[in-house]
């Protein structure tokens, strides 16, 4: 049976190489190609695949099924370059024949090295961050995600502070400091049980051991840097408390170094903005919520004033109907506003409110006094469908919709007619 013999344990820093296609088939509508041997990484143990390319065809993803790794092409590509095969008859992805090419083709592979070594960084930092919170925080990881943005993982205890993370933090950049040799080697179970592993492996057999010299033994089978020194930087970012968990969300090497060219543009814009120095722009953003508390309390109570004067001014040309009030009007305020006046207005004995809001979508805001035995809710759900729309709401407060500005004149107006009716 073909197997796919796996480059990348060999040399994380092999960039090209070249193979035989063993295989061809579809997946999900794309070609897949199966290869003698790769230096592609396949998509597991929370490390994403690596992508490409085969013949100068783009390879978008990398699987690993049973003994072989398929590498998925872009579709579409028929007619692309082959530049890149080493015999002349290297297909293109629209035209691939699995009885021409199986045992027969062989291809030149290229990875996206960029990828790859920011994937390198990320894992093997990983790997030290985790040790760190052991060493320094008794917080194992039983978790680990590596996307495209921040990486995270899970630990076990959800109480560090944030000088816990701190110290942890430290102490993993000072490994990084160390520039300790990174190893990976398959060992045997006798060879597996002398080993002070951080976690131990879930599978039988000859197991992958990753090792940062005398400082951590993991089982892995990912990609990793050569040292320690190559992670950069390793910088946490964000925790979140999932129950009896903390996620932690970090950064390292390019990724870390990205992060703080953005922050750094962050704290220029505050410096120019207030047009002070960075030490001084926490001070002036703490101002200036300052500021911002005290013109939103002075604007509340302007409000209030605002809403009661209006309120009174509404009620001095309500329209009497039997034994009630009513306000009747068609407003252009935000229907806040108009809501806060209605409001100031049932406060009033014997009072029916009837708000027309023009807006692009038109509302409508009913309401009653508690003296008032009128049922709001039913007064403005036929009030509504007279005008086109809908609503309801309870006895004492309802609101609606009508599709356009004249159907609020006509809700208005039916409701008018239904409490003359009533006042009869």
């Amino acid at each position: 049976m073909s197997k796919t013999e796996k480059l990348y344990y060999q040399d994380a820093y092999l960039r090209t190489f070249t193979a035989h296609v063993v295989a061809v088939r579809t997946l999900n509508g794309h070609t897949a190609v199966a290869l003698d041997r790769t230096a592609f990484y396949p998509t597991g143990g929370g490390q994403p695949n690596d992508t490409g390319s085969l013949a100068g065809l783009r390879v978008i993803d990398a699987l690993a099924e049973d003994d072989l790794v398929w590498h998925v092409l872009q579709a579409g590509q028929a007619g692309a370059s082959k530049a890149g095969a080493s015999n002349a008859g290297a297909p293109d992805a629209g035209a691939l024949d699995p009885a021409a090419l199986s045992g027969a083709a062989e291809m030149t592979g290229v990875l996206d090295w960029e990828r790859r070594f920011d994937h390198m960084q990320q894992h093997t930092g990983q790997h030290v961050l985790s040790e760190a919170f052991i060493q320094f925080g008794n917080a194992h990881t039983v978790a680990f995600h590596l996307g495209s943005g921040a990486v995270t993982i899970d630990l076990d205890r959800s109480d560090l502070t944030h000088a816990d993370l701190a110290a942890v933090e430290a102490a993993a950049n000072a490994v990084i400091d160390r520039a300790l040799p990174v190893k990976a080697a398959f060992v045997t179970n006798a060879e597996l049980a002398k080993l002070p592993l951080r976690k131990q492996p879930a599978v039988a057999g000859a197991v992958r051991i990753v090792e940062v010299a005398g400082y951590d033994w993991s089982a892995c089978g990912g990609t990793h840097l050569v040292n320690t020194a190559q992670i950069g930087l390793i910088k946490i970012i964000a925790s979140e408390r999932r129950g009896a968990e903390l996620r932690i969300a970090f950064l390292c090497g390019g990724r870390a170094r990205a992060d703080y060219a953005r922050l750094q543009g962050l704290a220029e814009g505050l410096v120019a903005r207030f047009t002070t120095g960075q030490d001084e722009a926490l001070g002036a953003v703490d101002r200036l919520v300052e500021e911002a508390k005290a013109i939103r309390k002075d604007l509340a109570a302007l409000e209030g004033e605002w809403a009661e004067s209006t309120a009174a001014a509404w009620w001095a040309e309500a329209l009497p109907i039997g034994a009630w009030r009513v306000v009747s009007r068609v407003v252009e305020y935000p229907v806040e506003r108009a809501r806060r006046v209605a409001q100031v207005l049932k406060a009033r004995p014997g009072t029916l409110i009837f708000l027309g809001v023009r807006a692009e979508r038109p509302q409508l805001l009913f309401g009653r006094a508690d003296d008032v035995t009128l049922n709001a809710g039913e007064l403005l759900k036929a009030a509504a469908a007279a005008g086109g729309g809908r609503g309801g709401g309870r006895p004492e407060w309802a609101q609606g919709g009508v599709p356009s500005a004249e159907g609020l004149e006509v809700a208005l107006a039916a409701a008018l007619a239904r409490v003359k009716q009533v006042a009869r």
